[in-house]
């Protein structure tokens, strides 16, 4: 690096008060990798980088390493979980500790061909105001202020920039995980299976955006929303997609990685959380891995490593008291938890991967926004043991006064007994539609549900035959906001060490799970 860029990137690291070591400071920041641009005119990102410069944003780009994990981690004050015998695993089996917290950061950005062909314009004269001017023509964020104050949070371009902003580095292999969907095998990554769709949140004001692959997509897209094969004998593939609903793409072999905390995605069309994207969103099924609810996961490498070692495949996250290290997750001094990257398992989960909570466990998460005001209903998968524990189940939006949801739920009660199969009036699915179709009914009625038929096991899928450790459990149905932060604490309520487990959860609008003309898919 030049003396010139280097001096940039010291100023911009103490502007941000950020403590750096010297290896770290080599490095670009996302931050100063978008200062360049500027200051070169170099073509490709200049307007993004002007975007997101008079936003304000760029000063959370800075970001790179938290120091403060970094010296407690050398000190041996975070320590690894040196038995995981109250996991099930066998007497001195090591859970470690990530050795760093890094902050991380995704980009993905409209480029200057597009908004010179929007524009009309060269792209060294296309100013933050013109393309606050186009937002608006466009009609893009109508309830936002269109003033000059590009750096407030209520501004259409603040939103606008915002919105192509993940608070997490998202490598290309990751931006869907490919791992256990039906129809897929990792030992043949080329053949893909039924479409696959991850939903992250934003930053700025917390919105949804959905990343989708499928065979027909011609890569990952993003807001894809395709009318998919997802009938209860369907074969789960996509079958078509208006010409308005095929989202936009990401250019994934032209991204720029070597940022030390980031990544800039080309996309190839105009990206924005619009009311036709929200509403397109509101009408669909969110199933969202625990993961994904987690930047710190992404930015540290610690989601889906393709390895077997026990370092990668046994994380030991410490608890809340001793150092925040996720955001998203908040525990008690009591409670251990352990992240499984289950990587060439055959395990019934999504993605393959799971947390686990020991101790007399009490956790708080943070949920993903909904992207409408409506009813949800808020479901938990559950792989049913017992090992497993009795706990009360909390929600709200005050996350240190959240409300119980109803009685304390027994997570040790499948449909693998034969007096939870007759209590939930549980049945293997049939070749009569009809009859399983009322199966799922009943089902309902006690707030479970089957697996879902997309995520394939050693004996076929969640949904198949003999299958009777997965469910998913109703927790509640209730008017929920987008612009609000919602919250569910799980907390043991028994006396002895169990384990809570975690896979996935859905948030499902009523227009899915109470369509009169089209029920919701199986899968």
């Amino acid at each position: 690096m030049d003396m010139k860029r280097y001096t940039i990137l010291a100023c911009l690291l103490l502007c941000a008060g950020m403590k750096c070591s010297t290896a770290w400071a080599q490095g670009e920041s996302l931050a100063t990798r978008l200062h360049y641009y500027i200051e070169d005119s170099e073509r490709g990102f200049l307007v993004t980088a002007r975007l997101v410069e008079a936003t304000g944003l760029s000063r959370e780009l800075n970001k790179v390493r938290d120091e403060e994990y970094e010296r407690m981690y050398l000190q041996g004050l975070i320590s690894n979980l040196n038995d995981m015998a109250g996991f099930g695993f066998s007497v001195g089996t090591t859970a470690y500790a990530p050795e760093h917290r890094r902050y991380g950061f995704t980009l993905f950005a409209e480029t200057d061909s597009f908004w010179e062909s929007e524009l009309g314009k060269t792209y060294t004269d296309i100013t933050p105001a013109d393309v606050r001017d186009y937002i608006v023509e466009q009609g893009l964020y109508p309830e936002a202020s269109t003033g000059d104050d590009f750096a407030s949070p209520d501004n259409a371009l603040y939103q606008f920039v915002s919105y192509h902003l993940l608070p997490m580095r998202v490598a290309k292999d990751k931006l869907v995980i490919h791992a256990n969907e039906y129809g897929y095998s990792s030992k043949t990554p080329e053949r893909l299976g039924i479409p696959v769709m991850e939903y992250y949140t934003t930053m700025g004001p917390r919105r949804l955006l959905k990343t989708y692959q499928s065979r027909a997509s011609d890569g990952i897209c993003l807001n894809r929303f395709p009318t998919l094969d997802n009938s209860r004998h369907g074969t789960g593939d996509e079958i078509s997609c208006d010409p308005d609903k095929q989202g936009v793409r990401v250019d994934v072999e032209a991204a720029v990685t070597d940022i030390i905390n980031g990544i800039i995605y080309p996309i190839s069309g105009l990206l924005a959380f619009d009311p036709l994207t929200r509403d397109r969103l509101g009408r669909e099924r969110i199933r969202f891995d625990v993961a994904s609810l987690l930047p710190e996961f992404m930015s540290n490498d610690i989601r889906k490593q393709s390895t077997t070692e026990d370092r990668r495949q046994h994380v030991y996250i410490p608890s809340t008291t001793k150092y925040s290290y996720l955001d998203a997750l908040t525990m008690s001094p009591e409670t251990q938890a352990v992240y499984y990257n289950a990587y060439d398992y055959d395990w019934c989960n999504l993605q393959s991967d799971e947390f686990q909570f020991g101790g007399r466990y009490d956790v708080t998460l943070r949920l993903p926004p909904v992207p409408v005001d409506g009813t949800y209903e808020l479901r938990y998968k559950l792989l049913a043991t017992g090992s497993r524990s009795i706990c009360q189940i909390y929600f709200g939006t005050d996350r240190e006064n959240l409300k119980p949801t109803g009685m304390p739920l027994d997570l040790t009660q499948g449909f693998n007994s034969a007096a939870g199969q007759q209590y939930y009036g549980w049945q293997n699915d049939t070749d009569d539609e009809i009859s399983d179709a009322f199966t799922d009914l009943r089902l309902r009625q006690h707030n479970v549900m089957k697996g879902a038929k997309a995520i394939a096991t050693r004996n076929g899928t969640e949904r198949d035959k003999n299958n009777y450790q997965a469910l998913r459990h109703i927790l509640l149905r209730r008017e929920m906001k987008a612009g609000e932060t919602y919250y569910v604490r799980f907390r043991s309520v028994m006396d002895v060490s169990r384990t809570l487990y975690m896979d996935y959860f859905e948030l499902c609008p009523r227009s899915v799970y109470d369509n009169p003309y089209q029920p919701e898919d199986i899968w």
